[in-house]
């Protein structure tokens, strides 16, 4: 035996004695996380001019952002309000058994961004007469064991069934996953074996759980007579031309490069090519099933998000009941039928959903900006601060930062604005030690400030001259920061 099948081997021992994917959250809530960072910005969003493009804007902001972290891989797009596209990559795509660089046109797992395509489909089917919103599911499937026949169809898409989640609540499967790793799961195996007593009585409250969503891939199957992923091929992904969308492995990409995945299988940060050490991901797609198996890129998901959430394929009164929300806590976390909606600064209008299966992703629409963002990584690690081996910036920022990016952006449209009194440059940046701001300060402006984007101050500088201030950066940790003169405002990234 060579070398390299023996290393692949004790990889894969060690991960299989470890039963870490029973450890690991798969297909989670909503990031809770993210909802905090973005509704926490108030101060963040303060319009500046640039003489530079909004193309150059955003690839600065990703390049600076992403320079900060560890994590191997970020891709991005950004669909903009006149159809057209800015996407941008950076990191590796694989290690094994050769380094191969990302790009823009690699596919990555959504997770649970999956969610909302299955909801869209049933929603249309819907529309079309097969079933109606408050139909219970026992009208067309099952039984099976804990799951009761009254629930409704809109409290199994809204996560208000009480059902037990599989994937997370139960140990079980992941240990199943590790014992046999390239099994491919069916429906029947999971809601047969996996699903445990439920939370709660249907409708009695909110609880995210991926068995909403397996029967709802089982509720597609039994309405049409034909398999799930092509129903949501035939209904959503070919009408919107999502052509970089697949669901995987009932679906495969053909020749379309696809990401290998790095994850942290022994706990202590170090991550390893999932892929490249032999380890079969087709398992872990099919146990995640119609709850979160679908791979993709950005710039499809920015698609999607914009055609669904721009009113484009589901009628306006269905698209009212998928933007209800059900949660009803009072956190600013909002979710309706498969989507969900954030808290923003000044209240900015989003919807979409995010997703974990390993590869991390993220995507919204902002109904206001008719604008559409969406950001991916293939790394299992985030930011959380909780965590000693956590990462400082995850794709959650890298979305903050092009968001904070694109609401900041003005361009210049005439040659007097550049030394009008609202203009400022940042130089260089992101800076490490110091960094030199070139502005026109008002008259009343006599001190620099920097605030964290939480709003907090960090940092108040005299100016001592009008156009040109130098600000020490030395004992600020790395982070983004925003830098204020006056009514004046402009994001930095301290290295």
């Amino acid at each position: 035996m060579d070398m390299k099948k023996q290393t692949i081997i004790c990889l894969l021992a060690i991960l299989l004695a470890a039963n870490v994917f029973s450890q690991k959250s798969l297909l989670p809530p909503p990031s809770l996380a993210f909802s905090q960072k973005l509704g926490e910005a108030p101060h963040i969003f303060a319009t500046t001019t640039s003489d530079a493009s909004l193309s150059e804007v955003l690839d600065a902001t990703f390049d600076s952002i992403t320079a900060l972290t560890p994590i191997k891989g970020f891709n991005a797009a950004m669909m903009l309000p006149d159809g057209t596209f800015w996407k941008r990559s950076k990191g590796v795509a694989r290690e094994l058994p050769a380094t191969e660089l990302l790009t823009t046109d690699h596919l990555m797992a959504m997770g649970s961004i999956s969610k909302t395509f299955v909801a869209t489909t049933l929603l249309l089917l819907v529309e079309e007469g097969y079933l109606a919103l408050d139909d219970s599911i026992g009208q067309y499937i099952g039984p099976y064991p804990n799951v009761a026949g009254c629930i409704t169809i809109r409290q199994l898409l809204s996560h208000r069934s009480g059902l037990n989640d599989y994937l997370n609540e139960n140990p079980a499967s992941g240990e199943a996953l590790g014992n046999d790793p390239a099994h491919i799961w069916t429906f029947d195996e999971i809601l047969n074996g996996y699903v445990l007593a439920p939370n709660f009585s249907p409708g009695a409250s909110w609880s995210y759980s991926n068995t909403n969503y397996v029967l709802a891939g089982v509720l597609i199957e039994a309405l049409t007579g034909q398999a799930w992923y092509q129903v949501v091929r035939q209904k959503v992904i070919e009408p919107l031309e999502l052509a970089h969308t697949f669901i995987y492995p009932f679906e495969t990409p053909g020749g379309q490069p696809f990401a290998h995945v790095f994850a942290d299988l022994q706990g202590n940060g170090t991550v390893i090519d999932v892929q490249g050490i032999g380890f079969p991901d087709s398992g872990i797609f099919s146990l995640a099933a119609s709850a979160g198996c679908f791979i993709t890129t950005p710039a499809d998901l920015t698609i999607f998000m914009e055609r669904i959430f721009g009113g484009h394929l589901l009628q306006a009164s269905t698209l009212s009941e998928m933007q209800t929300d059900y949660i009803q806590n009072g956190s600013g976390l909002m979710y309706g039928l498969g989507a969900a909606s954030f808290p923003a600064p000044q209240n900015l209008e989003n919807w979409g959903h995010d997703g974990d299966l390993l590869y991390k992703s993220v995507a919204l629409f902002f109904p206001t900006e008719n604008m559409a963002l969406a950001v991916q990584q293939n790394d299992d690690r985030s930011h959380a601060p909780e965590n000693p081996n956590s990462v400082d910036y995850d794709n959650n920022d890298v979305f903050l930062a092009l968001l904070i990016a694109y609401m900041n952006y003005m361009p210049v449209t005439g040659v007097d604005e550049i030394s009008a009194d609202n203009s400022m440059l940042l130089y260089p940046n992101p800076a490490n030690e110091q960094v030199v701001v070139a502005c026109k300060a008002g008259k009343s402006a006599t001190s620099a400030t920097l605030f964290n984007l939480q709003g907090q101050l960090m940092m108040s500088q005299k100016i001592e001259n009008q156009n040109i201030v130098r600000i020490d950066l030395s004992s600020l940790p790395s982070g983004i920061y925003e830098v204020r003169i006056g009514e004046q405002s402009e994001l930095l990234l301290k290295r």
